[in-house]
């Protein structure tokens, strides 16, 4: 599947929708969008598209804690089964849809 990141910014709130795969293929330019956004007040993190998720995206996730982004994923997806095993769960802000 393609890899696509949209971009949206409303007052100061920047959201990303992923969609696709975030593996080693693709997570530089997820890297890049969320260096992108860190002048932002809020960021929200839309992977609810996103249909895997491996390490090399866990670390990105991981080296952008500190944007404190709010992430949204669908309920019962595996994606939500990543975030619990390696703990980014708990240090994430995570709104289930």
């Amino acid at each position: 599947m393609n890899f696509e990141v949209t971009r949206t910014e409303r007052d100061e709130t920047v959201t990303l929708a992923v969609k696709g795969e975030i593996d080693m293929s693709s997570a530089g330019e997820f890297r890049r969008a969320l260096d992108d956004s860190q002048a932002a007040s809020r960021l929200v993190l839309d992977l609810t598209g996103v249909d895997y998720l491996d390490s090399a995206g866990v670390k990105v996730l991981f080296d952008h804690l500190g944007q404190q982004p709010e992430v949204m994923v669908s309920s019962g997806t595996v994606i939500l089964r990543v975030l619990d095993l390696t703990g980014l769960r708990d240090q994430l802000a995570i709104r289930e849809i």
